[in-house]
């Protein structure tokens, strides 16, 4: 049975493989260069909102850092030390928060750079949502090994 299944991912690893490749020299991407004219860049500049100013500032991503990882260090303290009782629980916490943390920054982490390299922000959601399927596939490949 344990074959079967690493047979199958070894498959379906080659084949991923065989679609990246094909992309990549399907189109010649790193030629890309956006179009902007002069009346639609200023009207993007203004249709700037707070948040997207807030994500320019580094002193804002170093606050929310600090706080990921003071979060972060108080369940692992708290798994480690508290009673049993809560030990599972918090260790379970910090797994799980720190599995949410690491996808949540690859996911905005590859909208964030589409956006920036000027790709429309549907085909950046699209970027994205090829990521969390391959975050997917990885995670269902390591439940079938474990």
């Amino acid at each position: 049975m344990t074959t079967a299944y690493l047979a199958s991912m070894a498959l379906m690893s080659v084949l991923v493989i065989a679609v990246v490749a094909w992309m990549v020299r399907g189109r010649a991407w790193y030629q890309y260069s956006p179009r902007a004219s002069g009346s639609n860049r200023s009207a993007a500049v203004e249709r700037e909102s707070k948040s997207e100013a807030l994500a320019d500032q580094p002193m804002v991503w170093v606050g929310a850092f600090a706080v990921l990882v003071v979060g972060l260090l108080v369940g692992v303290v708290a798994s480690i030390s508290g009673p049993v009782e809560t030990q599972a629980i918090a260790g379970l916490a910090v797994a799980v928060a720190g599995g949410a943390v690491l996808c949540g920054y690859l996911l905005f982490g590859v909208y964030l750079s589409a956006t920036r390299r000027g790709h429309p922000r549907s085909l950046a959601v699209a970027e994205s949502a090829t990521v969390a399927g391959m975050l997917f596939l990885i995670a269902v490949s390591l439940q079938l090994l474990a």
